[in-house]
């Protein structure tokens, strides 16, 4: 989806799983949509952590170029028309907003996308990591491990490219300290085989157009930093949810 980011070796690639961590309100879930709608692929969202209306909104943004307080004026007045057009064309995108993702519940819910499709998703997004209820799971550290073994097997079942967002230690969740990948909460690095995380500018408040900066920590494929100081910088502007390369022309 991003060519910055693919020129330094950076992909989020099927078959594998991915962690993205951030503080909260940096754009982890924006940088998961803009991945899933930019790709334009078969995909299932699992979006615990955010409501429907939010991710409406949200999607509503990124496809029309509106700012989100359009989108929410639009359907405030029922003037939605030329945003469900657009939705309308994603319906190969489908989106699961129980509070809590059950294991039973995820695979009935892919099992019944691959029926209705003829195929598995190529990207499933869970949202977020701790969301993920395994039965019998352990607690802490174990079950943020445990989910992750069975993400990655999932990935490895179906090839899809699935991504996990996740929550970083306290100390970097001021959104804007460059992350490294022993500031993931739980330490839960061993087994993605790529790990993102995520900042924004120092000077930029949370509703204000700026850059939003992709550290890639680990990359069993490609260039990484665990320390976080080596970044990709993106285009970010919140109002719109536009994501997009930072160009000369995006300063």
């Amino acid at each position: 989806m991003f060519h910055s980011l693919a020129a330094e070796s950076v992909h989020i690639r099927r078959g594998q799983f991915t962690l993205i961590a951030a503080a909260p309100g940096v754009g982890k879930s924006v940088f998961a949509m803009a991945e899933s709608l930019g790709c334009d692929a078969p995909g299932f969202y699992f979006s615990a952590d955010t409501d429907a209306f939010t991710m409406y909104v949200r999607s509503g943004a990124m496809l029309t170029g509106w700012t989100t307080g359009d989108i929410e004026n639009a359907v405030a007045h029922g003037n939605t028309a030329t945003v469900d057009a657009l939705l309308e064309k994603l319906s190969h995108i489908r989106f699961d907003f129980s509070g809590r993702i059950e294991v039973d519940a995820l695979e009935e819910e892919l099992k019944a996308y691959a029926s209705t499709f003829g195929e598995w998703p190529h990207v499933i997004i869970i949202d977020n990591l701790s969301n993920l209820d395994l039965p019998e799971a352990g607690e802490g550290y174990v079950a943020l491990e445990q989910a992750c073994d069975y993400l990655h097997e999932i990935a490895r079942e179906t090839g899809a490219a699935v991504i996990a967002l996740h929550h970083v230690t306290g100390t970097f969740d001021d959104g804007i300290t460059p992350v490294p990948m022993s500031g993931l909460r739980g330490k839960v690095s061993k087994v993605p085989e790529l790990i993102l995380t995520l900042y924004r500018d120092v000077t930029a408040g949370t509703d204000e157009v700026g850059r939003l900066y992709v550290c890639p920590v680990k990359n069993r494929t490609g260039k990484a930093d665990p320390s976080g100081a080596w970044s990709i910088p993106l285009h970010y502007e919140p109002p719109r949810m536009l994501l997009r390369d930072f160009t000369a022309q995006s300063k």
